[in-house]
């Protein structure tokens, strides 16, 4: 969604224009590490979506238009976005709500 959302705000494709090519942009996407995704390019064709490797989208001489997103900004944006707010709850969430304890001297005290 994200290479969908960078189409939107940096080319202006509206969603419906690439909408029919969502299934082979979750297919290229589906069980892909962040790693191996950094390292690829986003080529959206008029009728195709393929994710390829960066240096050999830069090789290849396009016979047709095609829109290059590459995916490592992307991947950057969503490393930093999780490691914030991983950041942000080192500690979690307590089960319990803190609570005051009293002292030994003060429980023993109170017995009869």
């Amino acid at each position: 969604m994200a290479i969908v959302a960078e189409l939107v705000r940096n080319f202006g494709v509206r969603v419906g224009t690439v909408s029919g090519r969502f299934d082979q942009l979750f297919k290229e996407c589906q069980g892909r590490s962040w790693l191996s995704l950094e390292s690829c390019v986003a080529l959206i064709e008029a009728d195709n979506f393929r994710l390829v490797d960066a240096n050999a989208a830069h090789r290849r001489s396009p016979d047709t238009s095609i829109i290059c997103v590459p995916c490592a900004p992307i991947i950057g944006r969503l490393r930093s976005a999780l490691t914030a707010t991983e950041i942000d709850q080192v500690q979690g969430y307590l089960q319990f709500p803190p609570t005051s304890v009293a002292k030994q001297r003060e429980r023993r005290g109170n017995r009869a």
